[in-house]
């Protein structure tokens, strides 16, 4: 597999408790290209709750290749090491353009980023 993709969501091999869970790539493709690359987590856990969180994003069961109804939890965007991805299985799945529209808003909320804002010198 080339380079993970914004977009993409790849699995990893074992999260803190033990589960593959699926994450969210966010950073672009020409920082990928490493050993690392940035991540949101998905979470299965108290959906109801948490997607009406500005900090999280839900997705349906069966949306991009998503296996249960859950949110992806912006607040907890990570680097994740490629070694840590199961990288050989492939994507999970892809997000269209508007729902990544809608993670980047929630990023931007969770960071403190006010969108459409130039970067400071």
């Amino acid at each position: 597999m080339r380079s993970p993709t914004r977009g993409q969501i790849l699995r990893l091999k074992n999260d803190t408790v033990g589960k593959a869970r699926p994450v969210l790539v966010v950073s672009p493709v020409q920082l990928n290209g490493g050993q690392t690359i940035s991540a949101v987590p998905f979470y299965s856990q108290q959906v109801e709750r948490r997607k009406g969180l500005k900090t999280c994003v839900f997705f349906a069961e069966g949306e991009f290749g998503l296996d249960k109804d859950c949110v992806d939890k912006t607040d907890e965007v990570s680097i994740f090491k490629i070694s840590e991805l199961r990288i050989l299985e492939g994507a999970v799945g892809e997000v269209d353009a508007e729902r990544m529209e809608e993670v980047s808003q929630a990023l931007c909320y969770a960071l403190g980023i006010e969108p459409g804002l130039p970067p400071r010198p």
